[in-house]
C-alpha cells in the first residue's frame, strides 16, 4: 500500500541507477512504514533484538507475495513466474532488510536510534538496488546469482549476530537439562575412557554427565548445537580446523577445564568453568564483531554496541583465550 502510493509521485526506469536510488528506496521505506503501523500491536511481544529480524522479514515476505501476484497477471507465463520469484524475489527481499528490524529494535527498546533508523534504510535500499540493478542491467546480469547469493548469506549472519546480542539467551547451568532414562555410553576427555551414564537434554542439545570427574559430555553434532545456542557468533567449525593437528586433546581455556578431543570430537567441562567461559567470550565476540572493517562500522552506527548487557563488561580474566 505505501510503495503504491510513493509510486504515484516517481518515474521509474529500469537500470541500475533507478534501482538503488528509486525502487530500493522506496520499497524499503514503505517496509519500514509498515512496521512502524504494526508496532502499537506487536508491541508487548516486541522485546528482543531478533524480534525487529522477524517482523521485518514477516512484512518483507508479505510485501514479495503481493508483488509476485501482480506481476503474475502480468505475465504470458504466471505459474512459471510465479515459481522463480518464490525462489528468488522471496528470498532477496527477506535479505533487504533486517537492518531495519535491527534499528527499530534499538529505537524502541534501548534508546532513540534516528541515525541508526536512517542508516538501516539506506542499506536496505542499497541492497535492494544491487539485486534489481544486476537484473536490469543485461550487461552484468551474469553476477547476479553472486549478489543473491552474497545477500542471502549477508542476512544469516545478521540474524546469528542478532542471535549473538540476545538478552534471551539462557545462561548455561546444570538444571536446565532434563534427565532421561535413556543409557549411553559417552567418552570423557577428562578421564579418558567411556562412561556408562544417562542421557540428558535441553532442546536438541544431548549431553551426558560423567560420575567420575562430574563434568558434563558433549559428543558429535552436539557440541556444535551447544556453541550454536550459547555462543552464537563464534565458529566453532573454522576454530577446530585451526586446532594443532597432532594434538588430540585441545583446551578451550587457559586453565585446561575446557578440553576438546580433535578425533573423538568430544568436549568435557565442568558446567559452571564452561558457562563463566560462555559470558566472557561471548563479550568478545561482540567486540570483534563491532571492530571488523566496513561491517562494523554499520553495526556501531545501527547502534547495535548498545545492547551489549552490563555482565559483558565483567573481567573473566581466568577465561581469556580463544
Amino acid at each position: 500500500m505505501y510503495a503504491s502510493f510513493i509510486y504515484v509521485f516517481f518515474d521509474v526506469q529500469e537500470n541500475f541507477l533507478d534501482a538503488i536510488i528509486k525502487i530500493g528506496l522506496i520499497e524499503e521505506s514503505a517496509k519500514f512504514l509498515t512496521l512502524l503501523s504494526v508496532y502499537p500491536f506487536i508491541k508487548k511481544n516486541f522485546n528482543e533484538i531478533v524480534d525487529g529480524i522477524l517482523y521485518i522479514s514477516a512484512i518483507s515476505l508479505g510485501f514479495s507475495v503481493i508483488e509476485n501476484i501482480f506481476y503474475a497477471m502480468d505475465s504470458e507465463q504466471p505459474f512459471s513466474l510465479l515459481f522463480q520469484r518464490s525462489i528468488f524475489s522471496t528470498l532477496g527481499h527477506l535479505s533487504f532488510s533486517g537492518y531495519m528490524g535491527i534499528a527499530f529494535y534499538i529505537h524502541k527498546r534501548i534508546h532513540k536510534n534516528y541515525l541508526g533508523i536512517v542508516l538501516s534504510i539506506v542499506l536496505a535500499a542499497f541492497a535492494h538496488g544491487f539485486y534489481d540493478g544486476f537484473i536490469f542491467e543485461s550487461s552484468i546480469s551474469f553476477l547476479f546469482q553472486f549478489v543473491f547469493i552474497a545477500l542471502v548469506i549477508l542476512q544469516l549472519w545478521m540474524l546469528k549476530v542478532a542471535l549473538g546480542f540476545s538478552a534471551f539467551r539462557q545462561k548455561l547451568v546444570a538444571d536446565m537439562f532434563m534427565r532421561t532414562e535413556k543409557p549411553i555410553k559417552m567418552y570423557c576427555t577428562h578421564c579418558n575412557k567411556i562412561i556408562n551414564t544417562q542421557e540428558i537434554y535441553f532442546g536438541k542439545i544431548k549431553a551426558a554427565h560423567c560420575f567420575l570427574c562430574d563434568n558434563m559430555l558433549f559428543a558429535y553434532k552436539n557440541v556444535n548445537y551447544l556453541f550454536d545456542y550459547f555462543r552464537p557468533i563464534f565458529n566453532l567449525k573454522k576454530y577446530i580446523k585451526k586446532l594443532p593437528f597432532k594434538i588430540k586433546i585441545s583446551a578451550f581455556d587457559i586453565n585446561n577445564t575446557i578440553l576438546y578431543h580433535s578425533s573423538k570430537k568430544s568436549l568435557s567441562a565442568n558446567v559452571v568453568e564452561l558457562s563463566d567461559w560462555f559470558e566472557y567470550e561471548n563479550s568478545r565476540d561482540k567486540t570483534r564483531i563491532l571492530s571488523i572493517p566496513f561491517f562494523g562500522f554499520f553495526l556501531k552506527h545501527l547502534d547495535l554496541k548498545h545492547v551489549i548487557p552490563a555482565r559483558d563488561f565483567f573481567d573473566f580474566s581466568t577465561y581469556n583465550n580463544s
